[in-house]
């Protein structure tokens, strides 16, 4: 039996036109979706202006309430939602609603007459009560908790690491692990913990059986070449990237050929030029961190296990207190998850982390920070002392 969440739309929201997963800002809403991605596959948001809307569909701004409606428009609300709903749930599926009342009153009847079950565990709860309900389902006193240590851990790195290496002044003949992580941190969007600017991307290689790439090779093809081109076929953050730029100086002077397969004739690639050198000037004013994880290739790997986790912890953070600026460019992606999440990064966005990634972690980081000394060109390192390794124990939120 199939499982679908619907979370209600809310009065506040961002200033200009959003994917509608990212248009709405209330914590109720940001509790409500992060709760719905965890107990259901799909979930959609109810809005009182557009009806059923994909977490995906590009809104503009509005002032209009449910509540706010007369009798009769919300009853042609209900109909017009419940003709909706029918159509992509399947029969005998369970809607789980992550609304009040007021939602779905309008189209109990239709789902109920047609064989659909309804779940509201938010139904009856005043507006404190929810964001505690919610608050709990999340778990989000742990997820502080690791957020705090993961960042804690990642300071030591960024401070060890003198900042990290822009991509533009990154080549192959510095000393690169042969195989590992690699996170990327930008400025703008906010400061992180203290002096440490955000991380908006988390990324490995040679998750396949038997692949032979290495850590720079990954890195090499987002940086693109040092002339400023790139492929942004070899590389999906380049994409990502790429479509952010178009969106937010408008797509009508931009070749339409982006993204389209993953090869090109050298007529295509030449009208694509001027996005690419784009491109990599933007990911080229960006840092990155790097972490040796020197496990074989696969699936299975450290790597891609640490990768996973630690994605599925900062998207869900950021989904829940975003801290990100208005100009931060990811939110004019195409795509919904990386607007939302705060990271250019599409898989494991909003997965649970597992308990004991960050211990794993810790192991990979304390080889790697030495005795932070002889940094007078950098950041102030602390001084080394067995206190400092504290700092990778879990502690209460």
């Amino acid at each position: 039996m199939s499982r679908v969440a619907f979370v209600a739309c809310s009065k506040t929201k961002a200033s200009k036109a959003m994917p509608a997963a990212a248009l709405y800002t209330s914590p109720l809403f940001r509790k409500s979706l992060l709760a719905a991605f965890d107990s259901c596959k799909k979930a959609y948001i109810l809005s009182a202006k557009h009806g059923l809307l994909a977490c995906s569909d590009i809104i503009e701004p509005y002032d209009l309430t449910l509540k706010a409606l007369p009798k009769a428009a919300r009853q042609a609300w209900g109909e017009r939602v419940g003709g909706q709903l029918a159509q992509i749930l399947d029969k005998k599926a369970t809607a789980v609603m992550y609304c009040g009342e007021e939602y779905i009153a309008p189209v109990r009847q239709a789902l109920v007459a047609s064989g659909r079950m309804i779940e509201a565990p938010l139904v009856g709860r005043s507006l404190g009560q929810r964001l505690q309900d919610l608050t709990a389902i999340n778990k989000e006193e742990q997820l502080r908790a690791q957020v705090s240590r993961f960042y804690r851990m990642m300071r030591l790195l960024w401070l060890e690491q003198r900042g990290g290496r822009t991509f533009c002044d990154s080549n192959g003949k510095m000393e690169w692990p042969r195989r590992g992580l690699y996170f990327i941190t930008e400025m703008p969007g906010g400061l992180a913990h203290g002096t440490m600017p955000r991380i908006v991307r988390v990324g490995t290689h040679a998750v396949s059986a038997g692949s032979r790439t290495t850590l720079w090779d990954r890195l090499s093809t987002h940086r693109g070449t040092q002339a400023g081109g790139g492929s942004h076929r070899s590389s999906i953050f380049r994409s990502h990237v790429g479509h952010a730029i178009m969106n937010k100086g408008g797509q009508s002077a931009w070749p339409q050929t982006w993204s389209q397969g993953q090869s090109a004739p050298r007529t295509v690639r030449d009208g694509e030029t001027q996005l690419e050198a784009l491109v990599s000037n933007t990911i080229g004013q960006m840092r990155v961190l790097w972490l040796d994880v020197p496990d074989d290739a696969g699936p299975g790997s450290d790597r891609a296990y640490l990768e996973r986790n630690t994605i599925g912890l900062l998207s869900r953070a950021n989904l829940l207190t975003p801290h990100r600026d208005a100009n931060w460019l990811g939110l004019f992606s195409s795509d919904w998850r990386i607007c939302v999440s705060g990271l250019w990064n599409l898989n494991h966005v909003f997965t649970r982390p597992n308990g004991d990634f960050l211990d794993r972690l810790s192991e990979y980081i304390r080889p790697m920070i030495g005795n932070r000394s002889g940094l007078s060109d950098g950041p102030a390192k602390p001084s080394a002392s067995k206190n400092q390794f504290e700092l990778f124990k879990p502690q209460k939120a």
